[in-house]
């Protein structure tokens, strides 16, 4: 049976945490004027670093390699797509798109192991 921990309890509103910190960091450095910069392209890498910890503890084995080859595969379709689309991939349009999605696909992992691991605490 898992316990809830205090580090537990932290990855649950570790997304939180890091879009709000990212969106201040934003907001000071005035990125998204300059550079284009939101807050969740700054946040995937860490929620990707989440995955892997909050996976560990709850199942002790890492989705981190399963999310990368999802990852991979969703870029691969999204490359075909704009290649069917527009008859040309421009590759600043498709890595923005890339990284998008993959922010909203690292997002739905993290938030599904929430709910797993909530599962399996009060079983």
């Amino acid at each position: 049976m898992q316990k809830l921990t205090i580090a537990t309890f932290f990855w649950y509103i570790f997304p939180v945490l890091l879009l709000f910190v990212s969106s201040i960091i934003i907001k000071k450095m005035s990125l998204e004027r300059k550079y284009g910069i939101k807050a969740p392209d700054i946040a995937t890498p860490f929620l990707l670093v989440g995955i892997h910890y909050l996976s560990k503890m709850t199942f002790d084995e890492s989705f981190l390699p399963y999310t990368l080859l999802i990852v991979l595969l969703v870029s691969m379709l999204i490359a075909v797509f704009q290649a069917y689309q527009f008859k040309e991939i421009k590759y600043k349009r498709y890595l923005k798109m890339v990284w998008r999605i993959v922010f909203l696909i690292t997002l739905l992992i993290y938030f599904l192991l929430i709910i797993a691991s909530i599962i399996l605490y009060l079983n």
